[in-house]
C-alpha cells in the first residue's frame, strides 16, 4: 500500500531516485545522503534508516531466501523500532591480547566493505576485511573459521550498527536462519518502487489532461487518487 505522503515527500523521493539511478552501488548511497554520509558502516545504516522512516510508513517490507529450500520468504519490519536499536553504542577499539599476540582493531569503513565486495567468497570476503581491520603481527591467511569468527564478532562490538540482522524461520520447511540486511540497497528498492507510482500516475494524469509533472505533483494525494481513478488509473 502507498504510504500517506505531502506532495513535498513526493517531490524528494523523485529527486532521490533520479540524483542515485544508474550508480554504482557505492556511489547511490553517497548520494542519497550527499553531504551527510557518513564513512563509517554503523553510522551510515543509521543515517540510511532515518531517511528511509523520513520518506515513508512505519512498517518496512522486505524479503529474504531460506538457505535450506531457496523459498523466498516476506517479512516486515518496524523502521522506528530498528533505528532506536541501532543508537546502541559499541565498545572503544585500539589494542588487545589475542593468542599471546597485541594487536589493533578499528571499525569497518565503507571503503573496507566495497574492496572486500569484490571477493569471490563470503570465507575470502572475511578474511579481507579482517586484514584491513585488524592489525599487528597477525597473519590472517594462517586463521581457522574459529579464529575469523572470534576476530570478526570483535569488529562487530566495535560497532553494532554496522551488521543489521534478523532471525528468521521459513514457513515452507521451517529452516532458522540469520538474515542480513543491506540496508543501503534495501531503501533503494523501496524508494525505487514509490518513485516507479509517482512517475506511472504522471504519466496517466499528463495523457489525460495534458498537465505538466509539477502540475500533477502540486495534487494533493487524495485529489490525485480521485483524478486517477476517473481516467482508470487507479
Amino acid at each position: 500500500m502507498r504510504a500517506p505522503a505531502s506532495t513535498d515527500r513526493d517531490r524528494e523521493v523523485l529527486d532521490l531516485w533520479e540524483r542515485g539511478v544508474g550508480l554504482d552501488r557505492w556511489r547511490r548511497d553517497d548520494a542519497l545522503l550527499a553531504d551527510d554520509a557518513p564513512r563509517a558502516l554503523g553510522a551510515r545504516n543509521i543515517a540510511l534508516v532515518g531517511l528511509r522512516n523520513r520518506l515513508f510508513d512505519r512498517g518496512w517490507p522486505l524479503k529474504s531466501t531460506c538457505p535450506a529450500c531457496a523459498t523466498e520468504c516476506d517479512f516486515e519490519i518496524d523502521g522506528p523500532a530498528l533505528a532506536g536499536h541501532l543508537r546502541l553504542p559499541g565498545e572503544p577499539g585500539g589494542s588487545f591480547d589475542w593468542n599471546g599476540l597485541t594487536l589493533t582493531a578499528r571499525p569497518p569503513t565503507v571503503e573496507d566493505l566495497a574492496a572486500v565486495s569484490r571477493a569471490t567468497d563470503r570465507a575470502s570476503a572475511a578474511s579481507d576485511l579482517l586484514g584491513r581491520c585488524i592489525g599487528g603481527p597477525l597473519d590472517v591467511a594462517a586463521l581457522d573459521d574459529a579464529g575469523i569468527e572470534a576476530l570478526g564478532q570483535r569488529l562487530e562490538r566495535l560497532d553494532p550498527a554496522a551488521l543489521v540482522s534478523f532471525e528468521l524461520a521459513c514457513p515452507a520447511c521451517r529452516h532458522p536462519w540469520s538474515a542480513a540486511l543491506d540496508v543501503g540497497e534495501a531503501l533503494w528498492l523501496e524508494l525505487q518502487r514509490a518513485a516507479e507510482r509517482l512517475l506511472a500516475d504522471v504519466d496517466s494524469l499528463a495523457r489525460a489532461y495534458g498537465w505538466t509533472e509539477a502540475e500533477v505533483m502540486r495534487l494533493s494525494p487524495t485529489r490525485r487518487a480521485a483524478y486517477l481513478q476517473m481516467v482508470g488509473s487507479a
